[in-house]
């Protein structure tokens, strides 16, 4: 098949969906698929078995100036540029991996040119958070646009329950709508060996972005103040984009021998994300916590699990899916830093002692078993 991606944000920029992007593409390829990605800005990236090429970003970006801001419409302009790109390439389909104001412009006019078209939806696109004020729906003119654009599309796959949940409020049919989660290389996560820890303390992980409010990285504080007033032996580590400000907290400046703040760890020479210096980290602690309030999957949820280590987290959306008590982790139902510190002082042990690696159902989010089934749903004729 000849395979057209168009990601609403792509690497360097490391994200999940941009992640999932590259891997998808790079396992497709590896598949026999051939498949192109379609950026609006040129880059370099080393380990893709994939192509790039670069839209005309002076002609997309007027007319969605246009468009947005002034309500005129100029996809006239468009329609012929991507008619001579299909007539060009003739892809058998089109894959959004997430979408955003100017992508969803692009739809409409491919449909107009009989292209078969699919979107991964992978939160903030779809996802609408009245707590935290998260979701590109609280812009109306981009949710007025998603309605209107989402029921051309051909089908949808949909990473989790709570994203059909979303597609469900937008009466977008079952029947086009294939539960594929985000996916891992299983396989390089468990070449890896893990470390044994021989201290006494609990090493912690947490690989996240510095977004305070949605990744929960305001309760670190909070929970480590816990655990000193107990005298509790611990290591926390924080992974990611960002991570040194955490700093900021003068409690955690204070006591900064009791967190490892790591950079965010890129991958520019080995095909598959996460890079191995990422999955070594991950198997050098005891226990993945996840305090993100929301999230539309959880990719390093299964990626902790893959790497051996019981994830405990707060029951929200993303996580509630994946993690199964006292199997490959752990719930808690009450979001409240008193209820997980004292599940990690006091009960923890527990769980330590189960071998989170013969967790059998890690496979539903292996990446070649999920390629597969995207690709028999590209040819699936009644979508």
């Amino acid at each position: 098949m000849k395979l057209a991606f168009i990601p609403s944000t792509f690497l360097p920029w490391v994200g999940g969906a941009e992640i999932q992007s590259h891997n998808t593409a790079n396992k497709m390829v590896e598949l026999g698929e051939s498949v192109d990605i379609f950026l609006l800005d040129k880059v370099q990236i080393n380990n893709k078995k994939y192509n790039i090429r670069v839209l005309n970003k002076t002609l997309i970006n007027f007319v969605f100036l246009l468009k947005y801001y002034f309500g005129i419409d100029f996809s006239i302009l468009l329609k012929f540029y991507f008619k001579k790109i299909c007539e060009k390439y003739k892809y058998d389909a089109w894959h959004f991996h997430s979408v955003n104001f100017k992508t969803l412009l692009y739809i409409k006019i491919l449909k107009n040119l009989n292209q078969k078209i699919f979107i991964t939806f992978q939160g903030a696109d779809i996802q609408k958070d009245q707590e935290i004020k998260y979701g590109y729906r609280f812009d109306k003119k981009y949710e007025k646009l998603l309605k209107k654009t989402i029921l051309l599309v051909d089908g949808i796959f949909a990473i989790s329950e709570n994203i059909i949940q979303e597609l469900i409020f937008f009466s977008y049919p079952k029947s086009k709508i294939f539960k594929i989660p985000n996916s891992i290389e299983i396989k390089k996560i468990k070449n890896t060996l893990k470390k044994t820890n021989q201290n006494k303390k609990l090493k912690i992980i947490t690989v996240a972005r510095f977004y305070e409010k949605k990744k929960g990285l305001d309760l670190i504080e909070k929970i480590a103040k816990i655990f000193l007033d107990n005298n509790f032996d611990f290591e926390w580590t924080l992974a990611g984009r960002n991570s040194e400000f955490l700093l900021k907290s003068s409690f955690i400046s204070k006591n900064r021998n009791f967190f490892n703040l790591q950079k965010e760890i890129n991958n520019d020479d080995e095909i598959y994300f996460p890079h191995s210096k990422l999955i070594s980290l991950y198997k050098q602690h005891d226990v993945y916590v996840n305090l993100a309030r929301i999230e539309s999957f959880g990719i390093t949820i299964i990626e902790a699990i893959a790497s051996g280590l019981p994830v405990v987290s707060f029951n929200t959306k993303g996580a509630n899916e994946i993690v199964i008590n006292n199997q490959n982790g752990f719930l808690i139902n009450q979001y409240n830093p008193f209820e997980i510190a004292n599940y990690l002082m006091y009960k923890f042990n527990t769980l330590s002692k189960i071998d989170i690696s013969k967790d059998k159902k890690i496979m539903n989010y292996d990446l070649e078993i999920n390629t597969k089934l995207t690709i028999k749903a590209y040819k699936t004729k009644d979508v």
